[in-house]
């Protein structure tokens, strides 16, 4: 808290520019919220270009914004990023460290209390996806990053209950006594089902960044399987071009754009969402958490997962709001349970009340405040 005043105040650090896709649909709905709630957020951020918008509105609700160049990109650039962050942030009462560069920049600048929020295996996602290999000096850098967070923090946050418990098998089970779940949440003021599945085709939604992590390939599969028993519209909104343009082409489907501000709307447009992430990117995705997933069952729409995302798959299926696949399944089970979901009455409510159970975010809140306050007593 402030000394003297009773109000919490926290230093929110997060690599991710607040106006892109991630930053929009987490930091920025976290920190207005907390706002809301009266907490006095310091944000740091580092930015490709000037945000006007997202300054007055920050300004507005009473958040502090301090955004920085982001700099250069690669190895270089990220030290950059965390030495700046860290000259920055000294003296800080409490600090939210939103993933492992700023976990990194926190300890550099040996402040006391503190969260580590984990977003994701980080060095295990990098290696899984190519940027870097399983040996090279980035990857050791951040498992050590990682090991000394664990260690270090005072409070961990992850997406998953999977992630504590693969933390605490590699750190000798240092991180579940202070560990808190906090998924992915969704603003469930702005998400919410506005109608009723539209009738006519199909409509199958791909949403969101789509990067190496996504078995993209896997997805255009089940969108072929899905047009031999029925006409579908396979809608894809993705900001910028994709590895997969030719593919996607092929199997016809509609390319668009959307603002974080349409992406509730698009949402009830369509029937279901496809969320699926590569089997192979192994133990990485037991941390992972795509947003998406929850802004699919806000509206009350089905999503399809990979089973490698443990929690999201055993949560879909035992709310019986989506299904979890892999690439040795028949797709054209995987096609029938989603003909079915779309059909059953009950799937909406089913995915809205999972929605309200997991990735509500005044939930989230509610658990940010609590630690917040712990740490400030």
């Amino acid at each position: 808290m402030t000394p003297g005043t009773g109000v919490l105040r926290v230093t929110y650090l997060s690599v991710d520019p607040v106006g892109s896709t991630v930053g929009s649909s987490q930091v920025l709905a976290y920190v207005l919220r907390l706002a809301e709630r009266g907490v006095k957020v310091d944000l740091h951020s580092f930015e490709h270009d000037e945000e006007p918008q997202i300054l007055e509105l920050l300004s507005t609700a009473g958040v502090n914004w301090i955004p920085h160049r982001f700099g250069a990109n690669g190895a270089i650039g990220g030290l950059g990023r965390v030495v700046r962050l860290a000259w920055h942030v000294r003296g800080a009462a409490i600090v939210h460290a939103r993933s492992d560069m700023a976990a990194a920049a926190t300890m550099a600048s040996s402040v006391d209390r503190w969260i580590w929020d984990v977003r994701s295996f980080w060095a295990d996602q990098k290696v899984a996806t190519g940027v870097f290999s399983a040996d090279s000096m980035q990857a050791r850098v951040f498992r050590w990053v990682e090991k000394i967070s664990a260690r270090r923090s005072t409070q961990v946050i992850t997406l998953t209950t999977s992630a504590v418990a693969e933390l605490d098998h590699r750190y000798d089970e240092v991180v579940s006594p202070k560990a808190t779940v906090v998924t992915t949440c969704v603003d469930r003021t702005r998400f919410v089902q506005s109608s009723p599945p539209m009738e006519g085709p199909l409509r199958v939604l791909l949403a969101g960044t789509l990067n190496r992590y996504y078995d993209v390939p896997a997805m255009i599969e089940l969108v072929e399987v899905l047009k031999q028993r029925s006409e579908v519209e396979f809608v894809v909104a993705s900001p910028g071009r994709t590895d997969w343009e030719a593919e996607l082409s092929g199997v016809g489907a509609v390319r668009i754009s959307a603002t974080a501000e349409e992406m509730p709307g698009l949402i009830n447009s369509c029937h279901v969402g496809l969320s699926v992430c590569r089997e192979d990117a192994g133990v990485s995705l037991l941390a992972a958490m795509p947003t998406k997933i929850g802004e699919f069952l806000a509206v009350g729409r089905p999503v399809v997962v990979n089973q490698g995302l443990v929690d999201a798959t055993r949560m879909i299926e035992r709310a019986q709001a989506g299904i979890g696949m892999s690439p040795d399944m028949d797709f054209g089970v995987v096609a029938d349970r989603i003909f079915s979901l779309v059909a059953d009455p009950g799937t909406v409510e089913r995915a809205t009340s999972l929605a309200a159970e997991h990735f509500d975010l005044d939930r989230g809140i509610d658990e940010l405040v609590r630690i917040y306050g712990e740490l400030s007593r």
